[in-house]
């Protein structure tokens, strides 16, 4: 067909479609040679347009081109020119540097040549002060231009024909014995002036560790011959060590700060870090004999021993079971243990006392030695106010302190010691106080307890007053360990001891038994009034002695300081465990008190006032009738009569609650008392509502009402003034007897938040009967 596309060469199998490829490339080919001739000669003009403008904008070109190979030219011979001239200046500056090397060489080795000039003519008159000043400019050339050829060659001089190296550390060597020994003389002598004159001159001369060296053992010298002047002049006295360990750390401590700037000024900050490492060396020495003195003038070895042998028999004896044949009686009349262990506790405290002060003036003299030694640090800020250098960062213990001699003694023996001594007159003065114990006076009290004198045992005062005063002195000490093992001794005497004696005689002693049957009028004999008051004294003290604790532990918290520098635990985070210490023995003996007073107000309330509840409550409901019918017009002197004795079930009511709660509420604390009517409350509410729901068929419209009012008298006699709180236990009676007074639309009409079910206010209607019956 015309219109198929020619076969593709390749594809060719005969002759006749070679013909027909051929014939088709070669029209192709025309067709092709037509359009670019056509275009050719479209485009003809315009392109020879463009080559006229283009030979006409090269010849243009020409006065600038030869213009700009001037100037190449130009610049090429300048840039050759520049190049000469630099290479010339930087040779010249490199010869000229060089003469200034070797004029600065030779300026300094003149400076070499006149030093040691000086050094041997400052010697010949004696003037150590230039000899130390040439000495030190010496000391400041480079080391190579010293030990230099050129320096061997020009510096020696016939009066000094040694090479510079060595006339210089012939000098060094000459000169720190010299001043040694002149330092020396003037300690002995005791010549401040020569001391700073010759102090100052170490430096010079490179010998800062000799000078500092010789200085802190002139000064561990003084430290010595005061301490030995003290012990020396020993007065008898209870705090004489004290007082002996306190004045050696006072001198170190006057020593150290009025010494500082001088070191500071002549040998650069932190240079009396080194002086402090000897004068602690010195300090573990003296201290080390005031503890060791101290030890063995007071025999605190052997008082420990008996502290620790001490069998404490009145706590003992106190503990143990009535049935294994130790009775009260037996018990009163064994000898004080004092009287046959041979241990005077006024001797035990004095000990303590001193040994309390001993360990707070090391704990004193450690932080004062890590102020200076921190105050040495590079990280300081400067205080406008006293101009003086304080630590940055918390304080930590220095490091000349833990490895120290005095150090690990203060730790071993003396901390121990006043632990030992802290925990034994704690429990004694326990016992003591136990010992002694006295029961305060219960004639004439007011109806109301005062609040700042509840009525307590003698025992509870003492013991607090010893607790306090223990706390105090064991906190002042600053030392944390000793500080959390003394709370921990503490704490268990309080819980063991103090606690564990108080329960045992409310248990043994105090325990207010009922004496027998009911009698045959039906009513139970209260227990002996004796055993009641003795019960509730004992309450009190427990009541009393967490309070007074809480108060004690709050004081000694804040004597503690904001656990910064000013604390007396500014260490670490030894502030924080002595708090959480502190605080932990207050919880600790309150969570155990709360129980056994939570026992002791169920003992009272089931023993004492539970039995007298019922009988109570039926006397005042005695001949009380709530089956009543309103006047019609007239005055009737029944309905007259049943006005007047309207409020008898209140008034009987209150006289047997006050003639009941009065005695027990003029010896409980306010705290006690609360306990005690809580529970009274609860089970009172549970009688009248017992009661209420008893009377069905037994009230009408008019008697609801009137028990409404009697039972609202006796909520309100029992929560008046303070106990309004106890309202609350009455809620369920209070709805039951307000629902005997509602009628069937007011009952479902809401807006009452009722504490009683749908199934118990329908029960409750149903108690109230209409009209008389």
């Amino acid at each position: 067909m015309a219109d198929d596309p020619p076969p593709d060469i390749s594809q060719c199998a005969t002759y006749e479609d070679v013909l027909l490829s051929l014939n088709a490339l070669r029209s192709e080919s025309r067709l092709v040679t037509s359009q670019m001739v056509a275009l050719r000669e479209s485009q003809t003009a315009p392109l020879s347009f463009l080559l006229q403008r283009l030979d006409i904008l090269g010849a243009s070109l020409g006065t600038p081109q030869q213009t700009a190979r001037g100037i190449s030219k130009m610049i090429s011979d300048a840039s050759f020119v520049a190049s000469r001239i630099s290479q010339k200046v930087r040779q010249l500056d490199k010869e000229q540097s060089r003469v200034k090397q070797a004029l600065d060489y030779v300026s300094k080795t003149q400076e070499l040549k006149s030093c040691i000039i000086g050094i041997h003519d400052a010697t010949q008159i004696r003037d150590w002060e230039s000899v130390a000043q040439h000495i030190n400019r010496a000391s400041k050339l480079p080391p190579e231009l010293v030990t230099g050829r050129f320096a061997e060659v020009m510096v020696p001089t016939e009066e000094n024909p040694e090479s510079p190296a060595q006339a210089l550390e012939t000098a060094t060597e000459t000169f720190r014995a010299l001043f040694l020994r002149e330092f020396e003389s003037a300690a002995k002598a005791k010549d401040v002036e020569n001391i700073t004159r010759f102090f100052k001159l170490f430096p010079l001369i490179g010998k800062e560790k000799e000078g500092l060296d010789v200085y802190a053992r002139f000064v561990c010298t003084i430290i010595a011959s005061q301490s030995r002047q003290v012990m020396n002049s020993k007065v008898d006295g209870p705090l004489f060590f004290g007082l002996a360990m306190s004045r050696l750390f006072e001198n170190i401590a006057t020593i150290v700060d009025q010494h500082s700037p001088i070191v500071e000024r002549y040998y650069g900050r932190g240079r009396m870090q080194r002086v402090m490492e000897t004068v602690q060396l010195e300090a573990d020495t003296q201290g080390g004999i005031i503890v060791d003195t101290y030890f063995d003038d007071r025999n605190i070895n052997r008082r420990l021993s008996d502290l620790k042998s001490y069998a404490f028999n009145f706590l003992v004896q106190s503990f143990m079971p009535t049935g294994l044949g130790i009775s009260n009686g037996m018990r009163k009349a064994s000898p004080a243990p004092s009287e046959n262990s041979g241990i005077n506790v006024q001797d035990v405290d004095t000990l303590m006392n001193e040994c309390g002060f001993i360990v707070g003036r090391w704990s004193l003299y450690c932080k004062f030695l890590a102020i200076k030694w921190a105050s040495q640090e590079p990280s300081l800020v400067e205080n406008e106010n006293e101009h003086e250098k304080v630590p940055t960062v918390a304080l930590k213990i220095p490091p000349i302190l833990p490895g120290s001699k005095l150090y690990q003694k203060m730790n071993s023996r003396v901390a121990p010691a006043f632990e030992a001594m802290a925990t034994f007159f704690f429990r004694r003065s326990v016992e003591k106080a136990f010992q002694l114990d006295e029961p305060p006076s219960l004639i004439r009290l007011p109806l109301e307890p005062l609040p700042g004198s509840p009525l307590i045992t003698s025992a509870i005062d003492d013991v607090m007053y010893v607790l306090n005063a223990v706390l105090e002195r064991t906190v002042s000490t600053g030392h944390c360990h000793l500080i959390r093992n003394v709370l921990g001794s503490i704490r268990r005497v309080l819980e063991s001891d103090l606690v564990g004696m108080i329960q045992r005689k409310m248990r043994d002693e105090t325990y207010p038994r009922l004496p027998g049957p009911v009698s045959g009028n039906g009513h139970q004999p209260p227990p002996p009034q004796d055993k009641v008051n003795g019960f509730l004294l004992l309450l009190n003290n427990l009541d009393v002695a967490t309070q007074y604790i809480e108060r004690i532990i709050t004081t000694v918290v804040a004597s503690c300081g904001d656990g910064e520098v000013v604390s007396v635990l500014p260490f670490g985070d030894e502030h924080a465990q002595v708090i959480t210490s502190l605080k932990a023995l207050s919880s600790s003996f309150e969570s155990r008190v709360k129980e056994l007073l939570h026992d002791g107000v169920q003992v009272i309330f089931v023993q004492v006032v539970k039995p007298r509840l019922r009988p109570l409550l039926s006397e005042a409901f005695k001949d009380a009738t709530y089956l009543t019918q309103g006047s019609s017009g007239g005055e009737d002197p029944e309905d007259m009569l049943s006005q007047q004795q309207a409020d008898l079930v209140r008034l009987r009511f209150a006289y047997g609650w006050d003639a009941l709660m009065y005695p027990i509420r003029k010896i409980l604390t306010e705290t006690n008392y609360s306990r005690l009517l809580s529970v009274t409350s609860e089970q009172l509410s549970a009688q009248l509502e017992r009661r209420v729901w008893g009377m069905n068929g037994s009230v009408n419209e008019l008697g609801a009402i009137q028990l409404e009012r009697d039972v609202a008298g006796i909520i309100s006699h029992v929560s008046q003034g303070k106990w309004y709180f106890l309202r609350e236990k009455f809620v369920r009676v209070a709805q039951l007897v307000m629902v005997l007074g509602l009628d069937e639309q007011e009952l479902e009409a809401g807006g009452i938040e009722w504490v009683l079910t749908e199934e118990e206010r329908r029960r409750a209607a149903t108690i109230r009967v209409d009209g008389m019956q």
